[in-house]
C-alpha cells in the first residue's frame, strides 16, 4: 500500500481546512464554502472506503433477484423485451466473477450496476402493467415483494455512504 493513502490525504486536507482556513475567514460566505468543501471531502473519503464494496454487494443482490423476476415474466408469457434485457444485463455483469483477474474500477462496477438496475426498472414497469390481472396471485406478490425488499436494502446502502459525510456534521449551504 502506498502511504499516505488517499484517505489519509483527504483527512489531512479536511483537518487543515478546519484548523487553519475556516478560523481565518471573516465572511459568512467563505465559512459556508469551507463547510461545504469539508462535507464533500468527507463524502469522497467515505466513497473511497466503502463505494467499491457497496457496488459489488448491489451487483450480487441484483444477480440473485433478476433471474427470479425473469422467470416470473417467462411464466406469464409477457415482457419478452424485459426478459432479454435481464438476460443481457446478467451476461454483462462480470464484475466479481472468479475468473476475472483485473481489479474492477469504480466506473466499471457502476456501469455494470447501471445495466442491472435498468433491467430491473424495465421489468418492474411490465410487472406494474400486469398488476390488474395478477395482483392476487402469490407468485406475483412474491416477485413484487422481493423487488421492494431490494429497493429498501438499496436505499439503506446509499444512506451508509451519505450519512457519515453529512449528518451531524454541521450546516451545509
Amino acid at each position: 500500500m502506498i502511504h499516505p493513502t488517499a484517505a489519509d490525504i483527504l483527512k489531512t486536507i479536511d483537518a487543515t481546512l478546519a484548523a487553519q482556513v475556516a478560523p481565518a475567514l471573516d465572511s459568512l460566505d467563505g465559512q459556508s464554502a469551507v463547510a461545504t468543501i469539508r462535507h464533500l471531502l468527507r463524502l469522497v473519503l467515505v466513497r473511497i472506503e466503502d463505494e467499491g464494496q457497496n457496488l459489488i454487494d448491489e451487483i450480487s443482490a441484483l444477480r440473485r433477484l433478476l433471474p427470479s423476476v425473469g422467470d416470473y415474466l417467462r411464466s406469464t408469457g409477457s415482457g419478452m423485451e424485459q426478459r432479454r434485457r435481464i438476460d443481457a444485463a446478467l451476461a454483462d455483469a462480470v464484475a466479481g466473477d472468479a475468473g476475472d483477474a483485473r481489479y474492477p474500477t469504480l466506473e466499471a462496477l457502476a456501469e455494470c450496476l447501471s445495466g442491472l438496475r435498468e433491467a430491473l426498472y424495465q421489468a418492474l414497469k411490465t410487472l406494474q402493467a400486469l398488476r390488474p390481472e395478477r395482483q392476487e396471485q402469490p407468485e406475483y406478490r412474491a416477485v413484487r415483494a422481493a423487488i421492494r425488499e431490494y429497493i429498501v436494502w438499496q436505499n439503506e446502502q446509499e444512506r451508509k455512504l451519505i450519512a457519515p459525510a453529512f449528518y451531524g456534521q454541521g450546516p451545509r449551504r
